[in-house]
């Protein structure tokens, strides 16, 4: 049951101590489009010349800038999909699709050096023959890339990343992490307090141990703020968390329609 004489904000505030980091996204985000935009051009006029591998390594340069720029743009405008799913005894969200994406980004950039690198001399001068000059920087990027190929394979291979509410609790897993708590055992839940490369965090501060740590609340959710106030919103409202097992709670997810309490 919803709290009527709660205060219920559509657009919700950011929880205290999140760190969005505007200006490093802003840069990149700056960077990247402006890189995807060069690379697409070069690709249009290496066709229009009749170079094909000119044009093929350009189009797949272009995807290497387009994937951050649309998914620092998704991750500013809250846009993309909630992967939630209900069973009757509570709501599972499960991680946004970002191993799929950094497989074609590391794939993108192993094709597009390994190409550049065999097809140098084929460019018709829409790109500058620096192969000689730029042997060790190549290097470490094909480097990269496949151990980043490796580990995306085995991130696939791993239950996937998922956060599940239900009447009793929380329940969390991912690559580092796992922890199960309780409600009754959860005594606050804030958006600061421990130290570490957090971007927007759920912090659960257990009645003993130490706090369990959602590392971003937004790749569970395209509004992370608004999954922030949920959590909190169920711990706080024990007779609404009936919600979570009927579809409602996800639901109030999709509108960010919680109390920021």
């Amino acid at each position: 049951m919803v709290n009527e004489n709660a205060e219920v904000n559509t657009q919700l505030p950011q929880p205290h101590g999140w760190n969005n980091r505007y200006r490093l996204f802003g840069s990149i985000l700056a960077i990247a489009a402006v890189g995807g935009v060069y690379f697409a051009v070069k690709a249009v006029l290496a066709v229009a010349h009749g170079h094909w591998a000119a044009a093929a390594i350009a189009a797949v340069s272009t995807t290497i800038f387009a994937i951050p720029t649309v998914w620092i743009v998704m991750m500013f405008t809250r846009r993309g999909r909630l992967r939630a799913s209900v069973d009757g005894t509570g709501t599972a969200l499960a991680l946004a699709a970002g191993i799929r994406w950094l497989t074609v980004w590391f794939g993108a950039v192993l094709v597009a050096v390994a190409g550049y690198l065999l097809f140098g001399s084929q460019m018709g001068g829409e790109f500058p023959d620096v192969r000689a000059r730029s042997a060790g920087f190549f290097a470490v990027m094909v480097v990269g890339a496949v151990l980043g190929l490796g580990a995306m394979a085995r991130a696939a291979r791993r239950p996937r990343p998922g956060l599940r509410l239900s009447s009793a609790g929380i329940e969390f897993h991912d690559a580092v992490t796992a922890f199960t708590l309780p409600w009754p055992d959860i005594v606050n839940i804030t958006g600061t307090g421990v130290q570490g490369n957090n971007l927007r965090p759920i912090i659960f501060w257990p009645r003993r141990g130490e706090p369990a740590v959602i590392a971003n609340a937004s790749l569970y959710a395209p509004n992370g703020a608004a999954l922030f106030w949920m959590i909190r919103y169920y711990w706080l409202t024990p007779a609404a968390r009936g919600e979570l097992g009927n579809g409602v709670a996800v639901q109030r997810l999709r509108a960010g329609h919680f109390p920021a309490v």
